[in-house]
């Protein structure tokens, strides 16, 4: 990866395109760089122009000093690209390209996005966009955009949280929605098409960053999921929260009516899973975003909180809320008690939440006193205080808790109902953090608590960073399965699992009775007789699997019953497994565009999908991952046997499957599946399996 640090702390900025005009996309990257107070040399590019907004403007890049640490191109995407690369040449240390036009908008737009690829790649350049909005880096003063929000905004103190967003509106319109409830950002950074750095290299750069302790993040998709499961690695163990706003979930998957894995399975399950390994909360709105981005603005844990109220009826409301959101409240000590009953009118209601009673109409300074007392409660970590109207006492009252808040020990966020939008913007401008609704105080707290839990205890990825692998599968001679798709029946997906070293029933394949009846008593009585050719999905549903097979007789009946309902061909006599003292799973893999594969695992047997207890996991399968799934599963709670060694086999199974999608003999499996996988008190057993191939013309 590329050093970001020329990025975010250039010492020098060129803008390709630069204008007098300071509305237009060349004017107001300058403008905004000179406002906000960037403390390195600006260089203006314009052939037009001795001068660009008082400053000397060159006549084009090779004009321009060597080695500049950051270009902002803002011509259009032809001419972007030609830029790009003659910048890239002379030394670029980074680059911004603003222009649309690229990828997005069809095949020569495509052809010119590989060329800012390629020159990105050759000369190790730092690359935004195309197709960005730009980014900000708040404490070094870097402003690399031309959002129009900046042109209005006051100025912006460096905060804790950072913003990574594949949308540039949705980049910059939080930080506006964020700032006005006292959020205070340390980057934000708008994507675009990532022709250069990807979501997941400035996610990986803001693990690092010293300044950045909370990363929120807008993602609509990737083209690698292993490089993003990279990032939120190095966020795990850097021990930083992540929150991600996952847009683009696709319907789940329906694209096939033969296997359990790729119905139960959907694509936008997938990245569920990459969340959960990495600890990373995945958020439903922009106001989470902004709830949790208000939270970790106050620097606590909330292990303790306290709420103060001038309104009694919002205590039910705000208990059952934080109950709801995982928010402990704090019950007072005696001496708070007391403290507070002495200073407060005798019908205040003093338990957690405070009702101090609008007392404070008649005597503005109470409040302060209340404040003072609570912040005298050790266990208390973080103080919400919840006003309603007397909007005409704000110029008291504001006054008055930022002044505590700037004095006391514990972070105080306001929340203050019933009042215009401009007394909270005041509240915001004196360094509070301020919301309307209480409730979403509450919602981030929950939410940042369920942040630092989740990084805490996520499984991550073994420390090596690698799996071994069973080895390379057989090629397999698939068989048409109705529906113009094709198969790999039960016996040569068997057979490839017992050479990973899985185990697997007694097994034999037959064409004739004479036959069934011998493979019957060479894998022992009961047994059980499964349809291969033709075949057949859910074969057990339509009849064409036949249990409890006690002698010969027996045998041979069920294969002439195969043969006159399913015109049998090829038939599996198998082993009989005893089941009632075991726990039926469901393993699967499919292949995945994003991720290599994806597995599943879940309740199994012939109501797998009716089951609704499954969890998908993404690479690598190591026990570790493999157990923290297993551990969510409802069924665990019934498994005879200890979760450690009982995800040691899952794990050697998933990877066996894992490996015939994965090794390309043949045509592509498309997914395979073992169901059910018998658990017993001694032994995890494959019971059944059967694997899917791509078409022909795939």
């Amino acid at each position: 990866m590329p050093d970001l640090n020329r990025l975010i702390r250039p010492k020098s900025v060129a803008i390709i395109g630069a204008s007098d005009n300071e509305r237009r996309i060349g004017g107001r990257p300058l403008r905004i760089l000179r406002r906000r107070g960037y403390p390195g040399e600006i260089y203006p590019v314009n052939p037009e122009y001795e001068t660009v907004q008082g400053i000397r403007c060159y006549r084009d890049i090779e004009s321009l000093p060597q080695d500049i640490d950051l270009y902002l191109i803002c011509v259009p995407a032809g001419a972007a690209t030609d830029s790009f690369e003659r910048a890239a040449a002379r030394g670029a240390g980074a680059a911004v390209v603003f222009a649309g036009g690229f990828a997005e908008t069809g095949a020569e737009g495509k052809r010119l996005q590989e060329r800012l690829s390629e020159a990105a790649s050759t000369y190790d350049v730092a690359l935004v966009g195309p197709n960005s909005l730009g980014y900000a880096s708040i404490a070094p003063r870097t402003y690399g955009t031309f959002a129009t929000m900046l042109e209005t905004l006051p100025d912006l103190p460096a905060g804790n949280v950072a913003l990574v967003s594949q949308s540039g509106g949705t980049a910059f319109n939080l930080l506006t929605e964020a700032h006005w409830s006292g959020v205070r950002f340390s980057h934000v950074i708008a994507t675009g098409n990532e022709a250069g750095l990807t979501f997941a290299d400035y996610v990986e750069y803001l693990a690092g960053d010293d300044v950045t302790e909370v990363i929120v993040g807008y993602l609509e998709g990737t083209v690698d999921g292993g490089r993003l499961g990279d990032a939120f690695e190095a966020t795990r163990r850097a021990g930083k929260p992540v929150f991600v706003l996952k847009a683009g979930a696709s319907a789940r998957g329906s694209d096939s009516v033969a296997s359990h894995t790729a119905q139960i399975s959907g694509d936008d399950d997938a990245f569920d899973a990459l969340f959960e390994r990495y600890g990373v909360v995945r958020l439903r709105t922009m106001d989470e975003a902004v709830d949790v981005a208000r939270a970790a603005a106050l620097g606590t844990p909330a292990d303790g909180v306290a709420i103060a109220s001038n309104s009694g009826g919002a205590a039910a409301y705000l208990s059952d809320a934080a109950e709801r959101h995982g928010v402990p409240l704090v019950d007072f000590s005696t001496h708070t008690i007391d403290e507070l009953r002495a200073v407060l009118p005798p019908f205040a209601g003093v338990r957690n939440p405070l009702d101090f009673t609008p007392q404070v109409i008649n005597e503005p300074a109470l409040l302060d006193k209340v404040l003072s007392i609570i912040d005298g409660e050790d266990r208390v970590d973080l103080l919400l205080l919840y006003l309603g109207g007397m909007e005409y006492l704000a110029g008291d009252l504001l006054p008055a808790v930022a002044g505590a808040a700037r004095r006391l020990r514990v972070p105080i966020g306001l929340a203050w109902y019933g009042v215009n939008d401009e007394v909270r913007r005041k509240a915001s401008a004196a360094g509070l953090v301020v919301c309307a609704d209480p409730v979403r105080l509450l919602a981030g707290a929950g939410l940042l608590r369920r942040g630092w839990q989740a990084v805490a205890t996520a499984p991550g990825r073994p420390a090596s960073g690698k799996v071994l692998v069973p080895v390379a599968r057989p090629a397999f001679t698939p068989r048409p399965v109705g529906d113009g798709r094709s198969a790999v029946d039960e016996a040569q997906v068997m057979r490839a699992l017992a050479g990973f070293g899985l185990t697997t029933p007694r097994h034999r394949q037959v064409s004739t009775a004479d036959e069934a009846v011998a493979a019957a008593r060479q894998v022992g009585f009961p047994c059980v007789l499964k349809l291969i050719e033709p075949m057949l999905a859910h074969r057990a549903k339509v009849g064409a699997v036949h249990v409890g097979l006690d002698d010969a007789d027996e045998v041979r009946a069920a294969f002439e019953s195969l043969v006159r309902d399913h015109d049998a061909r090829q038939v599996l006599v198998a082993q009989q497994i005893a089941r009632k003292d075991g726990v039926e799973l469901i393993a699967g893999v499919v292949a995945d565009r994003v991720f290599g594969t994806r597995a599943l695992l879940g309740a199994g047997g012939v109501d797998a999908n009716d089951a609704a207890d499954s969890r998908s996991l993404v690479p690598p399968y190591d026990m570790e991952s493999v157990r923290h799934t297993l551990t969510r599963l409802r069924v665990a709670g019934r498994i005879p046997r200890d979760l450690d060694t009982v995800a040691a086999d899952l794990a050697a199974v998933v990877r066996g499957l894992a490996v015939l999608v994965a090794d390309p003999v043949g045509r592509p499996v498309t997914e395979v599946e073992c169901n059910p996988i018998l658990v017993t008190a001694s032994s995890t057993m494959a019971l059944d399996a059967l694997a899917f191939v791509a078409d022909d013309d795939e």
